[in-house]
């Protein structure tokens, strides 16, 4: 007597190849935290406004995140959790005087309000070159103290 359906092995291995191509699951990125603790403050007044730019490279449009903290002493701590480790990131931070959260500008669009830049990269005649600012999330703890003025 012959079998109708092939023997078992065959068909779980034909059942197998049936439900698709094997996907391997994703890695889960790391991630990790990033903080800027900013320095230079005479009176503690105003707020620190700031705005942290991760992509996977270089040059890629990626993604803003904006945090913001009360000046209430010699030194305000901003902290943007659950970064992709190995992203490319800048920072760019302002300390608004006047509560209007805005970055207040002059003649010539000079900010008439203290700034600062991720790398502690120096504004001259326009910001810094993105090179100057750029850093790399690493695995653990990324902090960076920045002078703001």
């Amino acid at each position: 007597m012959r079998f109708l359906s092939p023997p078992l092995p065959i068909a779980a291995i034909a059942l197998f190849l049936a439900t698709g191509p094997l996907v391997m699951a994703a890695p889960v990125a790391s991630l990790a935290p990033v903080q800027f603790v900013f320095t230079g403050f005479e009176k503690q007044a105003g707020q620190v406004m700031a705005q942290l730019t991760c992509a996977e490279k270089p040059g890629d449009q990626g993604r803003s995140v904006s945090a913001q903290a009360d000046v209430r002493g010699p030194q305000v701590m901003i902290r943007f959790a659950d970064q992709r480790v190995g992203q490319v990131c800048t920072m760019r931070a302002f300390r608004d005087v006047n509560g209007n959260q805005e970055l207040d500008l002059g003649p010539f669009g000079i900010p008439k309000e203290p700034y600062a830049f991720s790398n502690n990269a120096k504004a001259q005649l326009g910001p810094p070159k993105p090179e100057a600012t750029r850093f790399v999330v690493q695995q653990g703890q990324n902090s960076q103290t920045i002078t703001i003025k």
